[in-house]
């Protein structure tokens, strides 16, 4: 077994996620958040795209994680609840 993967892939949504890509989204995420110790010559135009980048990584690792994990994700909480009772007609008897 690879040491660097956190999950297989069984749901042919894409790759695993390893822990490498994992890292790099961490180091990216603290790049981001202390900007000024990054490079003090940026400007707010490559913020902004370093930023959307950051933003698509994120949702691309999250979604690729739910897929492998379907089971670890949350109910909705607009749902029904499966033992409320079902909605009646509106009529109270």
């Amino acid at each position: 077994m690879n040491p660097d993967m956190t999950s297989t892939d069984t749901t042919g949504t894409g790759s695993a996620v390893t822990i490498t890509e994992i890292a790099e989204f961490l180091r990216q995420l603290r790049a981001l958040s202390r900007p000024d110790a990054a490079d003090p010559t940026r400007d707010a135009g490559d913020a902004t795209a370093e930023r959307a980048a950051f933003l698509a990584r994120k949702a691309d690792l999250f979604a690729r994680i739910a897929a492998a994990h379907p089971g670890l994700i949350p109910p909705s909480p607009t749902a029904p609840s499966p033992t409320a009772p079902s909605p009646t007609d509106g009529d109270p008897t």
